[in-house]
């Protein structure tokens, strides 16, 4: 015979709620900190700054009563700098908002919890643009024949090409299009937009909406964010929409060969120092790498970014080299800082890692005399120019009891000096220990 226990009784207890809001995602932006760049106003539709690329080349030793060179001159171009604009929307109705003001009828503020979490996913989205290399990519396709699937495979996040587990920028809800690479252009609109409905955890997929992709969708497709379901034209997209991150900056051409209208085959000053395939990492490589920049432009390397697969590599490389003397014996060695999600030091470098960076890419970086500037028109700020923040949705016999509020960022990245920098791609014997982060 049953008695009185929790289960029989479970209508008469209270469910007790705690103030407030656990925070379930990762919201810190360690890549914004490390570049601090100098922020420079910036209006109109584009900064044009003059550059200096070549010398007079006349200059020649020449012997008694002989010719000399023909008249030269200095070589300028011009750098053309445009803006790039982030945006992003909630929506609310009066419901909502009246029923969340009180603590007595729910844990937090609606209205403001939802527009401070808002900000914090602009903050996110601008860190991702700032690893990546502008093209607005989110991942590429990664099947011979995707047309018909349900379950997308992808590959190279961010548009990385050596890089795996494509879904790493990828999020349930968000409406994807598919981008031919050769011209640029949309795949079919009418097949081709689909809904993110699960972001899979072997990092390699992702779940769409419906089975039906275009049947001119190919493998190596750019992935990229679409407005909505109806999008028809390549400005509703985010393809080459995104502000220049790391990967255009630091680059010889293999993702941006046109920096900001000069080519960079022709501008060396313009053209970081990249391996493309570098396969085992190495002491001396890194060493020779950050000899190149010291031989290239007196540069001189102060700080190194990788992801933490990578990170890991640089302890094993230099956990031969510890020493444990006199007093330090009491302490950790410096290399077990990675421990602490800290910098590993190698030499007097930092070693840092960052979660948005492509896992097989190691960044080498002249904080000092690069010149990382920041071109701000908007830093960010929520829309307010019909005269307040909330606006109802619709007018007339549209309009709804609902309110939507915007929020806009619009600036670009640029570095004065690329050559003062390096890279290495295609960094081999790394290993994961996440495929994602969680709310990443």
């Amino acid at each position: 015979m049953a008695g009185a226990d929790k289960q029989a009784l479970d209508a008469i207890f209270k469910e007790v709620f705690e103030e407030g809001v656990a925070e379930g995602v990762n919201n810190k932006n360690p890549l914004r900190d490390i570049i601090k760049t100098e922020k420079v106003p910036f209006k109109g539709l584009e900064i044009v700054k003059l550059a200096h690329t070549s010398r007079n080349v006349s200059p020649m030793f020449v012997g008694e009563d002989s010719a000399f060179a023909d008249a030269g001159s200095q070589g300028y171009t011009r750098l053309s700098i445009d803006q790039k604009k982030l945006m992003s929307r909630l929506r609310l109705t009066w419901e909502v908002m009246q029923d969340s003001t009180a603590t007595e009828g729910a844990f937090i503020s609606a209205r403001k919890s939802e527009m401070q979490y808002l900000i914090d996913d602009m903050s996110r989205r601008d860190e991702f643009a700032l690893a990546s290399d502008g093209r607005g990519v989110l991942a590429l396709v990664d099947e011979a024949s995707p047309a018909g699937d349900t379950t997308l495979e992808l590959d190279a996040p961010g548009g990385i090409t050596n890089d795996n587990f494509g879904n790493r920028f990828l999020s349930k809800g968000q409406w994807i299009a598919f981008v031919n690479p050769a011209s640029g252009a949309l795949r079919t609109q009418a097949a081709a937009m689909r809904q993110v409905t699960a972001v899979n955890s072997d990092g390699t997929d992702v779940t769409l909406s419906s089975a039906t992709i275009g049947t001119d969708v190919a493998n190596s497709d750019y992935v990229v964010q679409a407005a909505n379901s109806a999008v028809s034209d390549i400005l509703d997209t985010s393809y080459e929409h995104a502000w220049w991150g790391l990967m255009a900056l630091v680059d010889d051409g293999t993702y941006r060969a046109n920096y900001f209208g000069v080519d960079r085959a022709e501008v060396p000053a313009y053209s970081s120092y990249v391996t493309a395939s570098t396969g085992a990492l190495s002491v001396d490589l890194i060493q020779r790498v950050s000899d190149v920049v010291d031989q290239k432009l007196g540069g001189r390397v102060s700080m190194i970014l990788c992801h933490h697969s990578i990170r890991r590599l640089v302890v094993q490389l230099t956990d031969a080299d510890r020493r444990y003397m006199g007093a330090s014996l009491s302490r950790p060695d410096p290399g077990t800082v990675a421990f602490k999600q800290g910098d590993v030091p190698f030499g007097d470098v930092p070693v840092r890692a960052v979660r948005d960076f492509p896992l097989d890419v190691m960044m080498f970086l002249d904080l000092q005399n690069a010149g990382f500037k920041e071109y701000v028109s908007e830093p960010g700020k929520w829309v307010d120019e019909d005269g307040s923040v909330l606006v109802r949705v619709g007018s007339g016999s549209t309009g709804r009891d609902a309110f939507e509020a915007w929020y806009r960022m619009r600036k670009q990245y640029f570095m004065e000096y690329p050559a003062f920098c390096a890279r290495l791609d295609g960094i081999t014997g790394q290993s994961l220990v996440v495929q994602r982060a969680a709310g990443s």
